[in-house]
C-alpha cells in the first residue's frame, strides 16, 4: 500500500509540473520593449529640426532588399550605446528606392544606381555641409567611433 501511495504522489507531482509548464507557455509573455533610434523619413523636416535643436544630422541610406542594411538594423542600430549617442544627432532614414532623388543628390545611392553603395550614413550640418560619410556595414563599436568623429567635426 505504501509503494502505491508513493507512486501516486510522484505521478501527481509530475502532472502538476506538466500542467504548470503548459499553462506558462500558453499565457501572456512579458516582453522587454527596447526603444530604438527615432528615425525621421523626411530629410527636409530633419534639416529644419536639426536647425531648431542645433544638432548635426545622421542620414542613413539603405534599402529593404539590402542584406547589409538589415544587418546594421539588427545589430548596430539596436545597440544601446549607439541608440543613446544617436540622441545627439537628428536621425533621418532614406530608402534609396523610394527616395532616389535625395540619395542621388548626396551620392548615397546603391551601386546599382551609380552611387557609393549601401548601407551608408552621411553626417552633415543643418546647412548640408558634409562632416563624414561612412560607407558600408559598421558594427556597433566601429559605428560609435564614427559617431564620435562626426560630433568632433561638428563642434569645430
Amino acid at each position: 500500500m505504501r509503494g502505491e501511495m508513493k507512486k501516486w504522489t510522484i505521478l501527481t507531482v509530475a502532472a502538476c509540473v506538466a500542467i504548470a509548464l503548459v499553462a506558462n507557455s500558453c499565457g501572456p509573455k512579458e516582453t522587454t520593449v527596447r526603444e530604438g533610434i527615432p528615425w525621421l523619413n523626411d530629410l527636409t523636416q530633419g534639416i529644419a529640426e536639426a536647425k531648431a535643436h542645433d544638432k548635426p544630422l545622421m542620414v542613413s541610406f539603405g534599402a529593404t532588399w539590402c542584406p547589409w542594411c538589415k544587418a546594421m538594423d539588427d545589430s548596430t542600430f539596436r545597440d544601446p550605446e549607439v541608440i543613446q549617442k544617436a540622441g545627439q544627432f537628428l536621425a533621418v532614414r532614406i530608402d534609396v528606392d523610394k527616395q532616389g532623388d535625395i540619395a542621388n543628390k548626396y551620392n548615397a545611392n546603391a551601386r546599382k544606381y551609380n552611387g557609393v553603395g549601401i548601407p551608408n550614413v552621411l553626417f552633415m550640418t543643418a546647412e548640408e555641409q558634409r562632416l563624414l560619410h561612412a560607407i558600408g556595414y559598421r558594427g556597433p563599436g566601429t559605428f560609435l567611433a564614427v559617431m564620435d568623429s562626426a560630433l568632433a567635426l561638428y563642434r569645430q
